[in-house]
């Protein structure tokens, strides 16, 4: 399995786009194409916890009568999570105070 592969199989992760995958990826040293295994687990759970935060922070869509909305308060609680498991606890921190960087679009500070 790929790394890319285990993202995307991730709850709330299978809709995003490749450009935003690929740049979390980029940002924490992984390749899309890249075997998933024990040595890349940390850096893993590090991109999908990035990427929750790209999804929380992006705006529902509605398109007549599609709709799709996310489940921001889990998102946001499995982020902090990975996070904290993956060893950057500041980064939960920041999240729960409400300050975070948002993946793919103009940094902020954490």
């Amino acid at each position: 399995m790929t790394i890319q592969e285990t993202i995307l199989g991730y709850p709330g992760l299978g809709g995003i786009s490749p450009e935003l995958l690929n740049t979390a990826l980029i940002d924490r040293g992984l390749s899309p194409a890249d075997d998933y295994n024990a040595d890349v687990t940390t850096q893993v759970n590090l991109v999908k916890a990035d990427l929750l935060v790209a999804v929380i922070t992006s705006t529902d869509y509605t398109e007549n009568k599609l709709s799709e909305k996310f489940p921001r308060k889990e998102m946001k609680e499995a982020a902090m999570r990975l996070y904290r498991e993956n060893g950057e606890p500041e980064k939960a921190n920041a999240l729960a105070r409400g300050k975070f960087k948002i993946v793919g679009r103009a940094p902020q500070k954490w």
